[in-house]
């Protein structure tokens, strides 16, 4: 894996969050490696939290995210407006990440969804 050298932002989806914070038996190491590696320029939506808490029951969500270096970007009113308009990821969930990440100049996602790969000017690793 080589580390970008520029200091651009790079998005990190919800399903890698949640496998580095159950130790997933089959993802957890390989998202402990990419969230290592990327720390300090990795971004996510205010949803991500939310969603997490959800999955989790952790109310700390907020501590970790900071603490392993993952800056959480606004949900605007403007963001939904924008998700709610794409044709692409067919989840809306998937879509305000994706508004998201166009509001915020970042084309680069870490995700396990696939669905990413479709979009345009969107390059998805993981």
């Amino acid at each position: 894996m080589k580390r970008k050298k520029s200091l651009k932002k790079i998005y990190i989806d919800v399903n890698v969050l949640y496998y580095y914070l159950t130790a997933h038996r089959t993802y957890g190491k390989k998202a402990k490696e990419f969230i290592e590696f990327y720390s300090g320029i990795l971004a996510t939506s205010c949803l991500t939290p939310w969603l997490l808490y959800v999955l989790t029951r952790l109310e700390q969500i907020d501590e970790i995210l900071t603490d392993i270096g993952i800056q959480l970007l606004p949900l605007t009113q403007e963001i939904l407006e924008k998700a709610r308009k794409l044709s692409k990821p067919k989840d809306y969930e998937d879509r305000i990440h994706l508004a998201t990440m166009i509001k915020n100049n970042i084309n680069i996602i870490i995700s396990n969804d696939s669905d990413f790969d479709k979009i345009p000017n969107i390059t998805r690793i993981f």
